[in-house]
């Protein structure tokens, strides 16, 4: 197994949390995680020879993608409800300004962002994927 791939992995994973934690708009709130879960999606898929690693990893990036997709409209929706903003505190005043925060599109928006956010998590309703990956990766 070549440690070099696995450091580069595992400091990208790094680097992606990292951004992460300074968010404070929509774009980076979105790349940042994605940075994060696809050197996830790598690292479940490491052992290349194995074949339950390859179909954990599959399973892995399937659920990923669904849940950025998810994620990313959930941001659409807020983005345009805001007026066009992407910085946190000018969507919160965007929202206010135009009286938007009761809109039934903003809890379009909250749900999505939540669902997306709960399935790149696997909290309770949506972890049924989450032991066959943790089974499928050494």
């Amino acid at each position: 197994m070549a440690i070099t791939e696995f450091l580069l992995f595992v400091l990208t994973a790094t680097l992606g949390g990292m951004f992460l934690c300074g968010a404070n708009d929509l774009i980076t709130i979105f790349v940042a995680p994605e940075c994060f879960s696809l050197c996830s999606y790598l690292l479940s898929g490491y052992t290349k020879k194995d074949v339950r690693s390859n179909e954990a990893t599959t399973k892995y990036l399937l659920m990923g993608g669904a849940s950025s997709s998810i994620l990313v409209h959930g941001f659409s929706w807020l983005y345009g409800s805001s007026g066009g903003e992407i910085e946190l505190q000018e969507i919160v005043n965007g929202l206010i300004n135009t009286q938007m925060y009761n809109s039934p599109g903003i809890s379009i928006a909250l749900i999505f962002i939540t669902v997306g956010i709960g399935f790149k998590l696997s909290p309770a309703p949506s972890h049924q994927w989450t032991p066959d990956v943790y089974e499928g990766v050494r």
